[in-house]
């Protein structure tokens, strides 16, 4: 093993898999920082046992490292693998919906969001579904941005849609998924992403092995 072999095998990486009751506790920390109207773990546990839902996690796996100073560090860390953020969705009957995403506010930044949300292209292209669907608050701008950014267009509307503060949410949409310029607009997010967090993230996706 060369020198780089080794800096590589003690490097955190991050990977995105199917969410588990065991991972409810960590979404549910994670969504109260980012939401005010967080949804009980009653609910995320009903999520996981709809047949039309699908919820996602992107975890980072402590590294693999030896000896007894190693040992002694991976006691005090706990956990071999940490959760960042989560995203769920319904399959609809001719679209995907986002319903949820989010990302610990202490790991924005690190590509996280954005590889969720290629995570929820991949869910769609296996289940041959060719538009996405998502609501986002009125005032959430930057997030609306990203959004913008994968191919989400306003669609309308919906008012006084959130309860805690009856703000009203934009809904925004997707063109055909399989169309030429959005198959190649999710290629060039897909090859920025690998340019700037590739080395953090596990190469290639698994949501064809979690579909």
């Amino acid at each position: 093993m060369t020198a780089g072999d080794n800096d590589d095998a003690q490097r955190a990486r991050i990977i995105v898999r199917d969410m588990t009751a065991d991972d409810i506790k960590a979404v549910r920390r994670i969504e109260s920082l980012a939401y005010e109207d967080a949804w009980p773990a009653r609910t995320f546990e009903e999520e996981l046992n709809n047949a039309f839902a699908h919820y996602r996690v992107a975890v980072e796996l402590q590294p693999k490292t030896s000896g007894t100073l190693a040992t002694i560090r991976r006691k005090i860390a706990g956990a071999p693998e940490r959760v960042l953020g989560f995203m769920g969705c319904w399959y609809m009957v001719d679209q995907i919906h986002l319903v949820t995403i989010a990302v610990d506010p202490a790991e924005q930044g690190r590509g996280v969001g954005r590889r969720l949300l290629l995570d929820l292209f991949d869910l769609a292209r296996v289940a041959e579904l060719n538009t996405a669907v998502l609501e986002v608050r009125v005032t959430n701008t930057r997030t609306r941005r990203l959004y913008e950014e994968f191919g989400f267009r306003l669609k309308g509307t919906l008012h006084q849609y959130y309860k805690d503060n009856d703000e009203d949410a934009h809904v925004m949409i997707t063109g055909d998924l399989s169309a030429p310029e959005a198959v190649e607009r999710l290629a060039r997010l897909r090859r920025e992403h690998r340019r700037r967090f590739g080395a953090t993230f596990a190469d290639g996706s698994e949501a064809e092995a979690g579909a």
